[in-house]
């Protein structure tokens, strides 16, 4: 698509936002960063790309989710980040310094328990430095604080699934789990890094939980080679599906393989499970952590026993 076309369309998506020209001048001025690249070697399945190829390229963000996502920020409980899910790498330098578009919004606030509040105001925060030399998401202040929340939709758009930690579970039933696991790991249709080839399987974090008719597992299992001089880890990020109800190995409906330098090797965190608009599409909202920023993301069931990356944040440090 030609430039001029592209500057047009950014004008009219921040003109939507209340912003004015100088701020698509800001665009153009700032490079595109390479933060949120990934700093490690990766392979996956089903995965968006992290930069489309249009700056306002379509993010496969799903619309019936809402127009914003919020996450928790600071330990209060009641101070947020807004998500523009719309914003890329490319145009997130545009957003700073505006104050987040949630007049006339209320949230429902999620974390891996289900459901923590309903229908909860937020005003705006007022806009922090657009000179600093990182990248934010703007900020609101909740009008009643809350614990143990981790994101938040405008009200009615998704519904909790609360899921269980493999830590709450019986030795016996976390031992079985890990087991499964481990031979889902060691099974990946991918061809895996020689450095890590014949070491265990550790499973750092794993979280179930029951659709209609299956139960559901998603977990991070990692390896790592523990040289003084050169420590590296490799991440794998698993999700199966069995039969509700039955005691046999999961079959894999997704995954997704970082490796590197043990202090920069991108991991992710699973903050929650919701069903997503009027269908109630499954999906889980992660955290994808890099060694000094991240991006927030979403794992949606698309089929049975399939499950698909369809949408990743913008790249943020701040």
């Amino acid at each position: 698509m030609p430039r001029v076309r592209d500057d047009k369309l950014l004008l009219m998506m921040l003109r939507a936002a209340g912003l004015s020209f100088s701020v698509l001048l800001l665009v153009n001025a700032v490079a595109c960063r390479d933060k949120g690249r990934d700093k490690s070697d990766s392979t996956g399945a089903s995965l968006p790309p992290v930069y489309p190829s249009n700056p306002l390229g379509n993010t496969n963000w799903n619309t019936d989710a809402g127009p914003v996502m919020v996450v928790s920020v600071g330990s209060g409980g009641d101070s947020i980040a807004v998500v523009l899910p719309e914003a890329t790498d490319s145009t997130v330098a545009a957003l700073q310094g505006i104050s987040p578009p949630i007049s006339g919004l209320t949230f429902d606030l999620f974390g891996r328990g289900g459901r923590i509040g309903s229908s909860i105001a937020a005003s705006p925060l007022p806009p922090v430095d657009a000179k600093q030399d990182c990248y934010s998401w703007p900020l609101a202040k909740l009008q009643s604080a809350h614990s143990n929340w981790r994101v938040g939709f405008a009200t009615g758009h998704v519904h909790a699934i609360a899921v269980d930690s493999i830590e709450a579970m019986t030795s016996a039933d976390s031992a079985a789990l890990a087991a499964s696991l481990a031979q889902m790991a060691a099974t990946l249709p991918t061809a895996s890094d020689p450095t890590f080839r014949g070491l265990p399987f550790r499973v750092r974090s794993a979280y179930t939980f029951r659709l209609d008719s299956v139960d559901v597992v998603i977990a991070d299992v990692v390896r790592s080679v523990n040289e003084e001089a050169n420590p590296r880890l490799e991440h794998l990020l698993l999700l199966g599906e069995r039969p509700a109800g039955t005691k046999g190995n999961y079959n894999l409906g997704y995954y997704n393989r970082t490796a590197g330098a043990e202090e920069s090797t991108q991991a992710t965190e699973v903050l929650t499970a919701v069903q997503i608009g009027p269908a109630k599409r499954p999906a889980i909202v992660v955290n994808i952590e890099y060694d000094d920023g991240g991006k927030l993301g979403l794992i949606e069931r698309v089929g049975p026993g399939e499950w698909r990356a369809t949408w990743r944040s913008a790249y943020t440090d701040c």
